[in-house]
């Protein structure tokens, strides 16, 4: 199922350190509208993620979309007080 509403466009960072975190490795991206390609040792297919000439956001299918929904659960599952403790934790 493909998704064109759930990862922005000003996330794409963050959610490539988030996929790094559970053993994914980028690589280079082929075609132009091929933003982010990753690869994980127990999968056969690469994660793949689009980009669109118009819109903000970008277009997820297959491992990225079911990534994506994970990044997305985790960021809502972080609480405003883990989030301050962080920043505490770097002063």
């Amino acid at each position: 199922m493909r998704s064109r509403c759930t990862l922005h466009k000003t996330k794409l960072t963050e959610f490539q350190k988030f996929c790094e975190e559970y053993g994914w490795r980028a690589e280079p991206t082929k075609g132009p509208y091929e933003v982010l390609r990753m690869r994980h040792s127990g999968c056969e297919d690469p994660m793949i993620v689009h980009g669109r000439n118009s819109g903000d956001h970008f277009t997820t299918w297959g491992e990225s979309a079911r990534m994506v929904r994970q990044y997305i659960r985790s960021k809502r599952h972080e609480s405003p007080a883990s989030a301050k403790q962080a920043a505490h934790q770097d002063d």
